[in-house]
C-alpha cells in the first residue's frame, strides 16, 4: 500500500507540473489497483470518475460476433456510514454516507446489430461508466461512501451469464479534504477507491489481506486480488456463442454439380431465452436468427453461420427439387445422422440437429449432407421382349417335335 501511495503521489506531482503549464487535466480513471489519490496531493482530483463495464464474449474460432442485445442501467446513492477505514500508517476514520446527487452514465448497451470482440477464452468488451460529482457540495472533510448499482432487465432473455451476488453492486469511497491555499473555496476530492464488498477497510501492513477480501476493482469487470487460498475473484458477465457449417456433396450426378439444393435451418432457443439475435453468414451479413432460414448449397460448397447463442438447437433439412431423380442421403456431424435415406423428388429429409450447452463455451459444428444418385437396372426391357421370347420358345418346341416325328416316320 505504501508503494502504491508513493507511485500515486508521483503521478500527482507530475499532474501539478502539467497544470502549471496551462494544460487541462483529464478526468481521473481508476488504475489497475483500483485506487487514485494521496493523503497530501499537490492538486485536487477531477470531479469526474470513469469506471468500466465489461462483457466477455466467447466463440470457438471467430474474432467477432454480433452482440446479444443486452443493456444495463446504473444508479448511485448514499452508502454505509460508520465503516472503519484504516490507512497504511494505521490512521483510522469512519465513513460518512454519501451526500448530494452525483450523476452517472444512464445506460451501457451491447446491441444485437453491433459487432463485439470474441475469442475461445473470452474477449473483453469494455465500455465506460462516468460518475460526476460536479454538483455535489461536501459538508466537511472525510471519506464518503456511495453505492453504485447495476440493473439489467434482459440478461437472462439474451443468454448472458452473470457470476454471483456481487456482480451488480460496487461501493465507492470518495476521499475529501480541506481546500489549500490558492484553491477555490469548498472541500476537495483527493481520492477514489472502488470495492465489491461493503465492509471495514484495513489497509495497514499487518492486515493487508483485508484488501483482498473486499476486492478493489476498476468496475464491473474481471478482478482477482490476492493469491492462494486468500484470493478473491470477480467475473464479468459472459456471452457464449458457437458456429455451424453445412456442407454438400453429390455422388454419381455430374449433370447437377452446379445445382443449389434447398436447405432449411430451424432455430430453437434455449429455455428462458427470447431475445432477437443476428448471425454472421457466409452468404449474407447480418442475418436475423429467425425461427427458420432457407439457403441453397451446391456440390462441394458450404455455408457458415457464426455467432449462434450456445444452447440453441439447430435443425437442418434438405429438399430434393429435381423431378427426375431419387437420391439416397447420408449425413455426418449431427447428434442423430441420416443413413442412406431415400429422398424422392419434391420431398424433404427429416431434420438432423446440432446443439451446445446453454451458458458454457461451445465448439464449432460441421454437418455434411451427401446425396448419391444410384443407377437403376433396366428391368423394363425383359418385360418388353417377353411375348417374343414366349413365341420363340413355342416355335423351337414345335420344330423339335416335328423333327422327331419325321425321323420316327422314316424309321
Amino acid at each position: 500500500m505504501k508503494r502504491i501511495l508513493r507511485k500515486v503521489a508521483s503521478i500527482f506531482v507530475a499532474t501539478a507540473m502539467v497544470a502549471a503549464l496551462g494544460v487541462s487535466a483529464m478526468a481521473a480513471e481508476l488504475p489497475e489497483e483500483g485506487v487514485t489519490g494521496d493523503k497530501n496531493p499537490a492538486t485536487a482530483l477531477e470531479t469526474t470518475l470513469v469506471i468500466q463495464k465489461d462483457l466477455k464474449v466467447y466463440n470457438p474460432s471467430a474474432d467477432e460476433v454480433y452482440g446479444p442485445g443486452v443493456s444495463y442501467t446504473y444508479t448511485i446513492g448514499a452508502g454505509s456510514a460508520e465503516k472503519e477505514i484504516t490507512d497504511a500508517d494505521g490512521v483510522k476514520a469512519l465513513t460518512k454516507a454519501g451526500v448530494g446527487t452525483p450523476t452517472i452514465t444512464g445506460a451501457v448497451a451491447y446491441p444485437n446489430n453491433e459487432k463485439v470482440d470474441a475469442a475461445p477464452a473470452g474477449a473483453s468488451n469494455l465500455k465506460p461508466i462516468t460518475i460526476s460529482f460536479d454538483g455535489v457540495t461536501f459538508p466537511g472533510a472525510g471519506v464518503y461512501r456511495y453505492v453504485v448499482t447495476e440493473t439489467c432487465s434482459n440478461k437472462a432473455a439474451v443468454g448472458v451469464v452473470g457470476d454471483n451476488a456481487t456482480e451488480t453492486v460496487r461501493y465507492l469511497d470518495v476521499y475529501v479534504r480541506d481546500p489549500k491555499d490558492g484553491e477555490t473555496a469548498g472541500y476537495k476530492i483527493y481520492g477514489y477507491v472502488l470495492f465489491a464488498v461493503d465492509d471495514d477497510i484495513d489497509g495497514s501492513t499487518a492486515a493487508s489481506n483485508n484488501l483482498d477480501d473486499v476486492v478493489k476493482t476498476q468496475g464491473f469487470v474481471d478482478t482477482t486480488t490476492g493469491s492462494g487460498s486468500g484470493a478473491a475473484t470477480l467475473k464479468a458477465d459472459a456471452y457464449y456463442t458457437y458456429n455451424l457449417e453445412v456442407k454438400k456433396t453429390l455422388v454419381n450426378d455430374a449433370a447437377n454439380n452446379d445445382h443449389g439444393f434447398p436447405f432449411t435451418l430451424t432455430f430453437t432457443k434455449p429455455d428462458g431465452v427470447t431475445g432477437n439475435f443476428n448471425l454472421i453468414s457466409s452468404d449474407g451479413d447480418p442475418l436475423a436468427m429467425d425461427a427458420s432460414i432457407t439457403t441453397t448449397i451446391a456440390n462441394g460448397n458450404s455455408v457458415t453461420y457464426t455467432g449462434i447463442p450456445c444452447g440453441t438447437t439447430v435443425g437442418i433439412s434438405e429438399k430434393n427439387d429435381i423431378d427426375a431423380k431419387i437420391y439416397y442421403v447420408t449425413t455426418s456431424g449431427a447428434e442423430t445422422d441420416l443413413s442412406n435415406v431415400m429422398l424422392e423428388p419434391q420431398d424433404n429429409t427429416d431434420p438432423v440437429t446440432v446443439t451446445t450447452t446453454k451458458g458454457a463455451a461451445g465448439e464449432d459444428k460441421t454437418v455434411e449432407f451427401t446425396n448419391e444418385y444410384v443407377l437403376i437396372s433396366p428391368t423394363g426391357v425383359a418385360l418388353a421382349i417377353l411375348p417374343f421370347v414366349i413365341l420363340f420358345t413355342f416355335g423351337v418346341g414345335f420344330l423339335v417335335a416335328g423333327t422327331a416325328k419325321r425321323k420316327e416316320d422314316e424309321a
